[in-house]
């Protein structure tokens, strides 16, 4: 297979980069629950053939030079048995017990000297049961290519493939370029004739073009909540689950998104957290990536952009709730500096990485909640034998005091929570009432009105 050197993009390079604070640190976990214990013979053959599908799992990141971009290399000393270790569970539990195993590892640094991934198979779980856990560092993928990627990792049916082999994942393209020079002068002209056909218009764009690009690089004082403080390197984990048809039952009764319900839950959930520690509030920082990702781009690369916004969570009705915080993320959708992403990547990569740091802890250490809806797998997928039951993830908080992940697997809402240990106190309480909360937004499906509306 010939050689890569890809260059990280300016997105992924700044992901890497911020990592001089290591709370700002970003490995993602896909964890799965299993109905069996994989086939012991088919573990190692199953693996190698979605290793060799997908490139980014055979390199390495390297810096060629303090002023350059950093690359991706071919590992020349990879070895599949470097990535993949096989464990027991700490006691007979359920999926808890397989968080145990991962818990300690969510907020690690990769060995540099590897390509930064590794999996581990979690045996001795009730029931027969296994579980897995996929952990690789941001700059391989984001959310949503993670899933794509996570899915070479998978089979069709328990027999496995018929044609024994992986389709083959496409890294992004070579040596993503910056702009010229010319590329620049290119876009100025353009800009200047349509400023002269129009300059009035031109001036309310552009004064709303840098009123949206200040907002969204705007730094924060400090969290919103009293409680949520503290941030840290420890991380505890918990898994919740809805039933995924009556989310979008809602969604559609409602007239929003999946998401908007989710993040009415969220809400509604860290209302009640607030309350209960004695220390309510009515509106909290958050962070939510709005995914940039076209059916025409390769699984790996980030494609997002972090939106970054006071959620209010004082309404008490989940409906208003909905239309109330649908109402604001779809006005952040809309924002000029969404699409500016790339170029703004650009700008910042050109900063000393001192001034980066800085100036992305401003941007993440004060956010209370960073919260993540990825959709998931949409067909039955085994491992080695085993039947994946249902699949969490744990998006990295990143700065946050909390990430709470959905992600669609089959019929199932698999909703992962992955709390800073430094900053809540009480994380079973926490996932109390984002259940309570989940529950409550899923009975307006069930009600007889919805604004009034018949069912």
């Amino acid at each position: 297979m010939p050689e890569r050197h890809d260059r990280l993009s300016d997105s992924d390079s700044l992901i890497r980069r911020i990592e001089g604070d290591p709370v700002l640190r970003s490995p993602i976990l896909v964890v799965g629950l299993l109905d069996r214990a994989p086939t012991a013979s088919r573990v190692g053959p199953s693996l190698q053939r979605a290793v060799d599908a997908i490139p980014r799992f055979r390199q390495r990141v390297v810096q060629p030079a303090p002023w350059a971009r950093p690359r991706w290399i071919d590992d020349d000393h990879f070895s599949l048995e470097h990535h993949v270790r096989h464990v027991r569970a700490p006691r007979a539990g359920g999926i808890e017990a397989a968080l145990e195993v991962a818990a300690p590892d969510a907020a690690a640094a990769f060995d540099p000297a590897r390509s930064p991934w590794e999996l581990t198979l979690v045996d001795g779980l009730a029931d027969g049961r296994s579980a897995f856990v996929l952990r690789f560092h941001h700059t391989v993928t984001d959310g949503v290519g993670g899933v794509g990627l996570a899915e070479q990792f998978f089979e069709p049916t328990r027999r496995g493939r018929r044609d024994r082999s992986a389709a083959v994942v496409a890294a992004p393209p070579l040596d993503v370029p910056r702009p010229t020079p010319l590329d620049l002068a290119a876009r100025s002209a353009a800009g200047a004739v349509r400023a002269a056909l129009d300059p009035a218009g031109t001036i309310r764009q552009g004064r709303r073009v840098v009123r949206s690009v200040a907002k969204m690089l705007a730094p924060a004082r400090a969290p919103l909540s009293p409680i949520l403080v503290g941030r840290g390197l420890d991380r505890h984990l918990d898994v919740l689950e809805v039933p995924l048809p009556e989310l979008q039952r809602v969604a559609k009764r409602t007239g929003g998104t999946v998401n908007d319900v989710f993040l009415a839950a969220v809400a509604g959930g860290l209302r009640d957290y607030h309350e209960r520690m004695g220390a309510p509030v009515e509106a909290l920082r958050i962070t939510m990536p709005i995914s940039l990702r076209t059916d025409d781009d390769a699984p790996g690369g980030n494609h997002f952009t972090p939106a970054r916004f006071v959620l209010p969570i004082a309404e008490l009705d989940p409906v208003r709730r909905i239309a109330e915080i649908g109402a604001i993320v779809r006005g952040w959708r809309a924002e000029p500096a969404v699409a500016l992403t790339p170029l703004l990547a650009t700008a910042l990569s050109l900063l000393p990485d001192p001034v980066v740091q800085r100036a992305f802890a401003g941007m993440l250490r004060a956010m209370d909640v960073d919260a993540v809806d990825v959709p998931g797998l949409r067909a039955p997928a085994y491992l080695a034998g085993a039947r994946v039951d249902r699949l969490w993830a744990f998006a990295p908080p990143t700065g946050a005091a909390l990430s709470i992940t959905l992600v669609s697997h089959l019929d199932h809402g698999c909703v992962g929570i992955a709390a800073d240990a430094a900053a809540v106190r009480d994380p079973a309480v926490l996932a109390h009432c984002l259940q309570v909360a989940l529950d409550e937004v899923l009975a307006v499906g069930a009600s007889t009105t919805v604004t009034g509306v018949p069912a």
